[in-house]
């Protein structure tokens, strides 16, 4: 049976995970070329906004998902509040990168990214809160 208590407590991580992971179908080419075609794009503007130079677009990418895929496991594990916290990270990154290097509309999405960056910092943000009881996560937060 469904709780007023679990309803709240697995929202926001069934919310952050579901956008983390959909945006894997783009970042690792799940989705066909032209999917991963405009993932490269903005990952390459993004490494030459940081560095000067593309090259680094799959470094980027792929380290980017990797991490996205690390939080949506770590979600509903007993260490949610850690990757919360890693969630809050990255999602600090995107929006910073969209606000100051990329952007915030992107080949024409209306800034649809953007505002899942910051729907999903505000899941991790709740998930985190919701787990501070840990007595270890308690030092981060």
């Amino acid at each position: 049976m469904i709780t007023r208590k679990s309803l709240f407590k697995y929202t926001p991580r069934v919310v952050a995970a579901f956008i983390l992971l959909q945006t894997l179908w783009f970042k690792f080419g799940i989705g066909g070329n032209a999917a991963l075609r405009e993932s490269k794009i903005i990952f390459v503007h993004l490494s030459q906004s940081l560095l000067d130079t593309g090259q680094y677009e799959g470094l980027f990418r792929l380290g980017t998902g990797m991490a996205e895929l690390l939080v949506s496991i770590a979600l509903f594990t007993r260490y949610a509040g850690y990757g919360a916290l890693l969630g809050v990270v990255i999602m600090l990154g995107a929006i910073l990168s969209h606000l100051l290097l990329i952007g915030i509309s992107i080949n024409g999405d209306h800034g649809q990214l953007m505002v899942m960056a910051v729907i999903v910092l505000i899941c991790c943000v709740k998930v985190a809160f919701n787990e501070q009881n840990n007595t270890v996560l308690k030092r981060f937060i």
